[in-house]
């Protein structure tokens, strides 16, 4: 009975050692594990903050962006107003100078512009041709305009007269005149360039003179010009 008392209490004591090391390593595990989960929340914090910066920066970033481009486009228009003004101005004055100074400008009918802009309708086109006189001792000049779309090959030219029946291509002016009228190309023309032809009929003070004017169609269209490329001026 003795022995037993003596093994179960050695037993009993070996049970208690192991428990007690049993927690220990426990505890020891716990305190690692709370350690890398209170170092794992000091780095979610510190993550968090950066975060933020960043975020701050990035918008402060846009923000200045934004302005510097909405500032930018600004500057674009205001440079597109100025650029226009100072074209409009340049082509009054040469304008008015073949008008009131005939010696600066070149002898004879002159086309003196060719402008096409969208109609309201899609796929309508309004144009405005403006014929001058700039030679001195002007006289009367009557005659006709035509003005043909021709394809790339110029196997066939379509005639601005069978698109518009109502275009009147005459004219009669002593110093300028405009001409103002709309077309509709059909859709399958593969159109690149317009010829403009003014002819004026002879009299006892001028001799017949003729003017050919082409302009750049598919560059218009396709690259978006503001306005139509002169491409070659002939005349007789």
């Amino acid at each position: 009975m003795k022995q037993f008392k003596i093994s179960f209490l050695k037993w009993l004591v070996i049970s208690l050692i192991c428990i007690y090391f049993g927690f220990m390593v426990g505890k020891f595990k716990q305190d690692i594990l709370q350690h890398k989960a209170q170092s794992l929340a000091l780095d979610v914090e510190s993550l968090t903050l950066e975060n933020t910066q960043l975020t701050e920066r990035l918008n402060l970033i846009q923000a200045e962006y934004a302005s510097e481009k909405q500032v930018h486009k600004v500057l674009e228009k205001e440079n597109q107003k100025l650029n226009d003004a100072l074209d409009a101005s340049n082509n009054k004055l040469y304008f008015y100078e073949q008008v009131v100074a005939p010696e600066l400008s070149e002898v004879g009918i002159n086309i003196y512009s060719f402008d096409v802009s969208p109609g309201k309708s899609e796929g309508t086109w309004l144009f405005e041709l403006v014929l001058m006189q700039g030679q001195k001792g002007r006289h009367e000049l009557d005659g006709n305009v035509e003005i043909n779309f021709a394809s790339a090959d110029d196997n066939k030219r379509i005639k601005l007269t069978d698109l518009d029946a109502s275009f009147d291509s005459a004219f009669k002016f002593k110093y300028f005149q405009h001409l103002k009228g709309s077309f509709t190309l059909p859709k399958e023309a593969e159109i690149e360039q317009i010829f403009v032809v003014a002819e004026a009929k002879g009299s006892q003070w001028s001799r017949a003179q003729r003017i050919e004017k082409i302009y750049d169609w598919k560059n218009f269209i396709e690259d978006g010009a503001r306005s139509l490329e002169e491409l070659a001026t002939q005349s007789e």
